[in-house]
């Protein structure tokens, strides 16, 4: 009586963990629904192809300001010139978001129509503004390594985009344009609609991304294969990407036959690797269309598949050239350049206030500066 008297309260005490545990921890039943957070679907508003859509883009960013502004750095001359900080940036993005811009997609902005493309309406949200975000020159040129930027973009061991600079401690870091405006995206998911992240044009004479997969790389093959990855994730995340020339030459100067091949190098090296694109930056800004848009290297991009071409300029538009003709319809955006340059001059004052972004690590002080 006594050992069947132990067994049951045994047995008892069993059941009561038991159903503490069940309590505590649900067991999975794979038919159950799953519990959802019910999610508030923004009212839009539909950005007429009469709209202006803003378009900003820069460089890759100046990664490490104290190399690249020391003074026997001659190099920090020209990302003085021509790149952000990563504390530029970062305030920019924090004005924009402030002021109400939020992300969309290049290509939800256009479609194609023949050889040619048209803008089209598009659904935003309503309480916001549309922009469109691009970065030119994403090579991370072998010959620059050490002199400030960072040596390529990453993928981490768990996942995430990040930048690296061999010579620097920490190697991985975040001061660079896409884990920067990744990490403002998580803290701020309505500055991004749908998605969108920005577009990223490559050229291709020294590699993309900071990869040597350039024909003459001698590791090519390895190369490739840490690109794509790269390539992926960014795809993945809500990236796209561009054609800004395979050398990055000046397109004026360039023969029919040498935008030819210039063309035939970037859809071999790069194309192969970040999938086809109908966006086209010109290397400089320089156009090449001629008169009606007949110039045969203008013809000659149209023909690889080419639709959406950019330009460099402050204004917001659209356009379809030539001006006041009905037979040729190239489409054309201008973009607003992010730089020291146009933070010394106020070509972004519609945007923010300069000052107020501008880096004191900068070799020009903001005061002293010839223009503004």
């Amino acid at each position: 009586m006594k050992c069947r008297y132990s067994h049951l309260h045994i047995y008892k005490i069993f059941l009561s963990v038991f159903a503490l545990l069940t309590a505590i921890f649900p067991p999975f039943l794979p038919n159950a629904p799953e519990r959802t957070v019910a999610q508030e679907i923004p009212a839009t508003q539909t950005i007429e192809t009469s709209a202006p859509v803003e378009h900003l883009f820069t460089h890759c960013l100046i990664a490490h300001p104290e190399i690249a502004f020391a003074d026997d750095n001659e190099y920090g001359k020209h990302l003085d010139r021509d790149c952000l900080t990563p504390t530029e940036f970062r305030r920019i993005l924090q004005f924009l978001y402030e002021d109400g811009y939020a992300l969309v997609d290049i290509r939800k902005t256009f479609q194609e129509k023949g050889s040619y493309a048209e803008r089209i309406a598009f659904e935003f949200p309503a309480d916001k503004k549309p922009l469109i975000l691009s970065f030119d020159d994403v090579v991370y040129a072998s010959k620059n390594k050490g002199k400030g930027m960072s040596d390529k973009i990453i993928v981490t061991s768990n996942g995430q985009l990040a930048a690296y600079t061999e010579k620097h401690t920490p190697q991985i870091h975040g001061e660079e344009f896409v884990p920067i405006l990744e990490e403002f995206i998580m803290k701020h998911p309505d500055f991004s609609y749908e998605h969108a992240r920005g577009t990223i044009f490559l050229t291709g004479f020294d590699g993309i991304l900071g990869y040597r997969t350039q024909r003459d790389s001698p590791n090519r093959t390895e190369e490739r294969i840490r690109a794509r990855t790269v390539v992926n994730t960014l795809k993945k995340k809500g990236w796209n990407f561009g054609c800004h020339s395979y050398a990055h030459g000046h397109m004026k100067k360039y023969s029919t036959e040498h935008m030819l091949s210039d063309i035939k190098k970037w859809k071999t090296e790069v194309e192969s690797l970040v999938g086809k694109t109908q966006i086209y930056a010109y290397p400089y800004g320089e156009w090449v269309l001629g008169e009606n848009c007949s110039d045969p290297r203008q013809q000659a991009l149209i023909s690889a598949g080419f639709r959406l071409f950019c330009g460099v300029g402050n204004q917001p538009f659209y356009s379809k050239f030539p001006f006041k003709s009905d037979t040729v319809k190239v489409l054309f955006q201008d973009r607003c350049a992010l730089d020291g340059i146009s933070l010394r001059s106020g070509n972004c004052s519609r945007f923010f206030p300069a000052q107020e972004v501008y880096d004191t690590n900068r070799p020009i002080p903001y005061s002293s500066a010839e223009i503004h």
